[in-house]
């Protein structure tokens, strides 16, 4: 009998809920926000959302293909949060009040990579590492 558990469950849980709660604040119509005229705030929120999702599906990629090198899973960590990314915004032409745009998918993509670069760099410098 193995005790092997399923995939989802074994790294990849954090990443896919992270995943729907980007999905679902994106789902809301722009009449849902409060009207804060704050500069950068959208900036802030992507930002904090990419960099945690390109740490989430890199440590989901890490758990799952240990064999694989870091770099070959943070490129794919990358590539994948720019895609949900991409999606997301091309969701958002669909969303009352919500716009799709070029910007939001570059501030996404610099943060994911960001947070995959210094996850690697933590890890990589970890007195734990074996």
């Amino acid at each position: 009998m193995s005790t092997e558990k399923p995939l989802f469950s074994r790294g990849w849980s954090p990443a896919i809920l992270w995943m729907l709660v980007i999905f679902t604040l994106s789902s809301m119509p722009g009449s849902a926000f409060p009207k804060i005229r704050v500069f950068g705030i959208s900036g802030i929120a992507h930002t904090f959302e990419y960099w945690l999702l390109g740490v989430l599906l890199l440590r989901s990629f890490l758990h799952s293909f240990p064999e694989k090198t870091i770099f070959m899973l943070a490129l794919l960590a990358a590539g994948t949060a720019i895609l949900f990314g991409i999606s997301d915004e091309f969701h958002q032409l669909f969303v009352p009040g919500r716009c799709s745009e070029l910007g939001d998918v570059i501030v996404d993509a610099i943060a994911a990579i960001l947070g995959i670069l210094l996850y690697v760099r933590k890890t990589a410098f970890s007195p734990n590492k074996k």
